[in-house]
């Protein structure tokens, strides 16, 4: 009888354990959500559940990345609609939007300065993603870049 009071005891625990959800009234009024356009992961690596999606710029037409932290401030971040982001302001290119799973190694692409010939991945830059990385490009196989969160900040690192 004692392990059928622990079991029901351990449900009810886990009934009253407080979740937060992303809210999306949190939007500024000038960002409209691109349908079918929405990722859920842990972006900022604290284990909860955070929301990306591409928005489009009411004011500007510009598009952009929206990204909401599952937190008590629900921090939002935009990249492009408008807002500058690797020297791009409008994110319109972008085909392909997905997850990074955590703990993938990440590099930015080496570029020469004199013909903006790529040169491949810039090892001496790696980064192990603490949290889930968002992956945009035009097709599979043209380039885009990342945006992840370096535990301080999120970064653009361009990807070939």
């Amino acid at each position: 009888m004692g392990k059928k009071v622990e079991s029901e005891y351990k449900k009810t625990e886990l009934k009253v354990e407080p979740t937060r959800r992303v809210d999306l009234t949190k939007i500024p009024d000038s960002l409209e959500l691109v349908a079918d356009k929405n990722l859920n992961g842990d972006f900022n690596g604290d284990n909860k559940t955070d929301f990306a999606s591409i928005v489009k710029n009411k004011n500007n037409q510009k598009t952009g990345v929206l990204i909401i932290h599952n937190s008590a401030n629900q921090e939002s971040f935009v990249f492009g609609a408008g807002k500058e982001i690797d020297n791009m302001t409008d994110l319109k290119w972008i085909e392909i939007f997905k997850i990074i799973p955590k703990g993938e190694t990440v590099a930015p692409e080496l570029v020469d300065e004199e013909t903006g010939d790529l040169l491949g991945p810039d090892e001496s830059q790696n980064f192990k993603l603490i949290g889930n990385g968002i992956y945009m490009s035009v097709t599979e196989t043209h380039g885009g870049g990342i945006i992840f969160w370096n535990g301080n900040e999120y970064k653009w690192y361009h990807i070939e």
